[in-house]
């Protein structure tokens, strides 16, 4: 197995994102340490084109590409090809900060016997959202701005999913992520601890093990992908023999549009290991120990682009 950790970043469609965020990560991780997999998930060409700025400035990051769109499917032929003891999971719309890997190497070490994934507090989360008020202060202020709204915790049946008011909020709580960072850790005052997510938990940023993927038999891949697939490379096949290249491009983002090969769907994996860890008995251990900043749920994602994206002290 691998001497450096692995960290799968996974990238489609993020052009406004991506660059922010990769350059968050090349700055705040020690490459002595880890090593970088960008896994481009079909990326667009906006996309792609970030992605190349990054692959000629930095010699040592290493690239795992896919044609067709299906985001669980790229981390298995990551994981199959890379074969770590364990992987650091990062999606393209996750701001890190200084020092922000060994809180994950370290929830790990301290439950790795009992635990599926693991993670760190993510206040744009259905689960990290109501610790992080707590800690950080912001409970108070959220009570008397949402009086009705219920501190419910849940993958995507809580109001940080829910209502964009609420996801401004704790945006608007921590506009300077390297500073909302610090103070989130420093008001602990080295008072961390691991808390239990018992419901399904968003896996934007996760840890976990090699042997806990090899026992799932890896990421759940839509049960449609592969036939599809099949299809689309069949008929790119034939057509290469008789379209000219520029024209080949354009029935190629057709075929994939008809097929929905352009599109992930979302939501298998996390489902996935949540059920494997209930029937084998296992914990998914978020710690307070490290932060890291999610920008935005689905939902909310454009009304967020809209009030909050220029104010964020990326």
């Amino acid at each position: 197995m691998r001497k450096k950790v692995p960290i799968l970043f996974v990238t489609h469609d993020r052009p406004y994102l991506l660059d922010k965020v990769l350059k968050r990560i090349m700055k705040y991780t020690n490459w002595n340490e880890y090593e970088l997999f960008i896994l481009d998930n079909d990326s667009t060409p906006s996309n792609k084109k970030i992605i190349n700025k990054y692959l000629s400035q930095y010699q040592h990051i290493k690239i795992i590409s896919s044609s067709f769109n299906q985001i669980a499917e790229i981390q298995n032929q990551a994981i199959r090809e890379i074969k770590s003891d364990i992987y650091i999971k990062v999606d393209d719309d996750i701001l890190v900060s200084e020092n922000w890997t060994k809180p994950f190497i370290n929830v790990y070490e301290r439950n790795w016997k009992t635990m599926s994934i693991g993670s760190v507090i993510i206040p744009i989360n259905g689960f990290s959202w109501v610790p992080f008020m707590e800690i950080y202060g912001c409970m108070k202020s959220f009570k008397k701005a949402f009086p009705k709204e219920e501190l419910r915790q849940s993958c995507t049946d809580s109001a940080v999913y829910k209502n964009e008011k609420v996801a401004e909020f704790l945006w608007n709580n921590c506009l300077n992520v390297n500073s909302s960072a610090k103070r989130f850790i420093k008001v602990q005052n080295n008072t961390y601890k691991d808390i239990f997510c018992p419901h399904r938990y968003s896996i934007g940023a996760i840890i976990f093990s090699h042997q806990l993927w090899e026992k799932m038999g890896g990421w759940k891949v839509d049960s449609s992908y592969r036939f599809k697939k099949n299809i689309g490379n069949s008929a790119l096949h034939l057509l290469k023999k008789v379209r000219r290249k520029n024209d080949l491009q354009r029935t190629e983002r057709s075929i994939k549009s008809i097929l929905s090969l352009d599109v992930s769907l979302l939501g298998l994996e996390e489902e996935e290991v949540y059920n494997y860890s209930i029937e084998n008995s296992l914990s998914i251990p978020i710690t307070t120990e490290g932060i890291v900043f999610h920008f935005s749920f689905y939902p909310t994602e454009q009304y967020l682009m809209n009030t909050v994206f220029d104010k964020i002290q990326f």
